[in-house]
């Protein structure tokens, strides 16, 4: 039965029998079967066969998807415990966007790791909108955005707020970028286009990049204020649309008491933070 409730998984994220067959190692008839088996166990339809191509998931399946992922994750807690022994040492991911990454993890990493050392931490930097899908499906822990993705199966905690400046030399004739798709470049585009500005763009990837440039008086951005501190880099203030929330996620479900303490010392460290940072 464990078996068919990972293909039931994979099927549900994939909506595809094929793309699942491929990811498991099975056959199309194998999957097809074990769904069926599960359907069968159940007495519900899992999933609205739609052609050979795409699959829709029914109400039951979205029930039973957050279910399914909570008894893998408990099950896989149990063997990592085991098979540590003596150890039991906890591994917990903690995702965050670009500049939560940037500005903040750095200054969470240090406390973290002396108050929890008997857990292996690591801290991956992604969209938003993938740590919302990741937390989803039990591939990290917890995640720390500035935007306001939602999710039913995501608890997400209003933790602090972010000031957005307008930093960089004012007579430059270049403007910095970040990189395409995030909310940061979204801001910048958008104030450059209700404005009607054309400057020369110049396409920076990273927060490392742009503040390297601003250092050596190269163009100007909005960026968070957070990036400035420290720095002599001249900056003003955007007044309009100029604050954003920082939310920290996690899954509705925490399976550890040791994870569930783990999100509590995070929320209030960043909350510790972000008061220092406004007074």
């Amino acid at each position: 039965m464990f078996q068919v409730l990972i293909t039931f998984l994979s099927v549900y994220e994939t909506h595809n029998f094929t793309r699942t067959a491929d990811s498991l190692f099975l056959s199309q008839p194998t999957v097809s079967a074990q769904i069926r088996k599960l359907e069968e166990r159940l007495n519900v339809s899992l999933f609205i066969r739609n052609g050979k191509q795409e699959i829709i998931p029914t109400k039951e399946a979205d029930f039973l998807y957050p279910r399914v992922l909570k008894i893998i994750e408990e099950w896989e807690d149990v063997i990592h415990h085991i098979s540590t022994q003596n150890n039991f040492r906890e591994k917990c991911v903690f995702a965050s966007s670009q500049t939560c990454g940037a500005f903040l993890i750095p200054k969470i990493v240090p406390v973290l790791i002396k108050q929890f050392p008997m857990i292996d931490f690591s801290f991956p930097t992604m969209s938003g909108d993938k740590i919302i899908r990741s937390l989803e499906k039990a591939k990290i822990d917890f995640g720390l955005i500035e935007t306001a993705e939602r999710s039913n199966q995501v608890d997400r905690y209003l933790i602090g707020r972010d000031e957005l400046i307008l930093a960089g030399d004012p007579a430059s004739d270049f403007w910095l970028l970040p990189e395409t798709n995030s909310p940061l470049a979204e801001l910048n585009e958008s104030y450059l286009k209700v404005r009607n500005l054309t400057p020369q763009i110049i396409r920076t990837n990273n927060h490392e990049m742009t503040l390297a440039l601003l250092k050596n008086g190269v163009g100007k951005t909005i960026i968070s204020k957070l990036a400035l501190v420290d720095t002599a880099i001249p900056w003003k203030e955007l007044h309009i649309n100029s604050e954003r929330d920082f939310y920290f996620l996690t899954r509705q479900k925490v399976v550890s008491e040791e994870l569930a303490e783990v999100a509590q010392f995070i929320k209030e460290e960043i909350q510790k933070l972000n008061q220092q940072h406004t007074k």
